[in-house]
């Protein structure tokens, strides 16, 4: 049986959020074009006070998310990975999802979907 495929890896990196919210969404599947199932999510904390939240979440709609990398906490300034595996999704998006101690935290998010 021959099969047909495109092996693509989609990166995005954005605009610093400095305060809780959602990151833009990243569209990571086109039919006939792309498809992705992995995800990483670098995510660069700066200036942090006690902790900040993130996650991933992902859409087969670009409007109804849910969770694909669940709240991770970090507790340090640094740039750090999280990867997920064989979940299909039409959309991805990033959340900083609340931070402690504080309001000075910058937190940049890049996305890699292959």
């Amino acid at each position: 049986m021959l099969v047909n495929s495109i092996s693509d890896t989609i990166f995005n990196t954005q605009t610093a959020l400095t305060a809780p919210g959602n990151g833009s969404a990243v569209q990571v599947a086109e039919n006939d074009l792309f498809s992705t199932t992995s995800y990483s999510l670098l995510t660069t904390v700066a200036s942090i006070n006690t902790n900040v939240i993130v996650r991933l979440e992902g859409s087969i709609d670009g409007t109804d998310y849910a969770t694909i990398i669940n709240n991770t906490t970090y507790t340090a300034n640094g740039t750090f990975s999280l990867n997920v595996t064989g979940i299909p999704m039409k959309f991805v998006r990033p959340v900083f999802v609340s931070e402690s101690g504080g309001t000075a935290a910058t937190v940049r998010f890049q996305i890699a979907a292959a």
